[in-house]
């Protein structure tokens, strides 16, 4: 019965936002250009310099790691890792640009291994001690799953990694590590490149036009923008906790993201900081009437309520399905996120104009 209002609703709210906004209208076109702007600025190109300064202390770390090994190194190493690892949640579901060119949004992170077909590849060239593994370049041709940070995840944190702090110990290991991390490298230096102030993408992110290739009017930019939120939280809900966290109770806690470095629920909460951020910092509730401003705060709430979810937990995938209890917090956790799923694809959108022939949820 609670389905069947709700849908009720979604259907009263869709069809009073096409009487009133059918469409973004061009009074609203300075705020859609502000929106765009503002997002490149404040998120798109701090989120990729991040990124870049990260992977470049990786590189460092991991090169110091395997000219002079030791615990310390080992660990210095390891928290560049984690710092790039979140660096990519906070900004992995821009998928436009650069992003989606030369295959690099899979060669920076391949997940989810569904056959585990990649982690054999990484094993096969780690047992044959393939030495093509080891140069940056060739490995940039090689398979998107033994280049990029699940990869090098399973080199330094796996069992018996901490065997890369001995000298006398895996020099293979560490070289095929370096080259990973100079692979990201020179890929999160493209990713940046290509979204400064100039280059032709930004040019066309920042102003919708008949020519432009990426959206030619208000209505298709705003449908990117709210799109990539929806469909970011979306990706987290389904694949980051919902292909380890199994409906039927058949969880499979071991083929979390990031389980072996400890990450999995710090990433999910970046994830969700990163979709928040580019609400935030889009200014994007600007393109609202001011009679629906109210539900730009009602989103934002509902960010609150499930980061405050996803940062509580302090353990690994495995004993958080194993508890009752903290399994029911992440079960909450896939609630909250559907909840702002709904405030922006039910309520936002429609308000903004933008509920004609586009469903955000069913990913059109």
């Amino acid at each position: 019965m609670a389905c069947f209002v709700r849908r009720c609703l979604c259907r009263f709210l869709l069809v009073l936002a096409v009487c009133l906004f059918p469409a973004v209208n061009a009074g609203a076109s300075g705020k859609v250009e502000d929106v765009l702007r503002d997002g490149w600025a404040g998120y798109i190109v701090p989120s990729y310099a991040r990124l870049s300064d990260d992977a470049a202390r990786l590189e460092t770390t991991t090169r110091a790691l395997c000219e002079t090994p030791s615990a310390q190194t080992l660990a210095s190493a390891r928290a560049a890792f984690g710092s790039m690892a979140l660096s990519w949640a906070r900004i992995e579901w821009l998928r436009v640009g650069p992003s989606m060119e030369e295959n690099r949004l899979e060669r920076m992170l391949f997940y989810p291994d569904r056959k585990g077909t990649g982690l054999k590849q990484v094993q096969r060239a780690l047992a044959g001690q393939d030495e093509v593994v080891t140069d940056a370049a060739k490995l940039g041709q090689l398979s998107v799953a033994m280049q990029g940070l699940g990869a090098y995840e399973f080199l330094l944190f796996r069992k018996g990694s901490a065997a890369l702090a001995s000298a006398a110990s895996n020099v293979f290991d560490c070289r095929y590590a370096l080259a990973i991390a100079q692979n990201l490298l020179a890929m999160s230096g493209e990713l940046s490149a290509g979204w400064q102030a100039g280059t032709p993408l930004t040019k066309a992110f920042v102003m919708p036009s008949p020519e432009n290739t990426l959206y030619r009017d208000n209505v298709e930019a705003l449908n990117l923008v709210i799109g990539t939120i929806i469909h970011g939280l979306e990706a987290v809900r389904d694949v980051r906790i919902g292909y380890f966290l199994r409906k039927d109770g058949r969880d499979r806690p071991r083929s979390a993201l990031y389980r072996r470095s400890g990450l999995t629920l710090a990433s999910i909460a970046t994830n969700l900081e990163g979709c928040l951020d580019l609400f935030e910092r889009s200014g994007i509730e600007r393109v609202l009437p001011d009679e629906a401003r109210y539900i730009g705060d009602q989103v934002r709430l509902e960010f609150q309520l499930a980061l405050r979810a996803a940062r509580e937990f302090n353990a690994g995938p495995e004993a958080l399905v194993g508890d009752a209890k903290s399994r029911k917090r992440l079960k909450y956790l896939e609630y909250a996120i559907s909840n702002i799923i709904a405030r922006l694809n039910d309520e936002f959108a429609p308000a903004a104009g933008l509920a004609a022939g586009f469903s955000f949820g069913d990913g059109d």
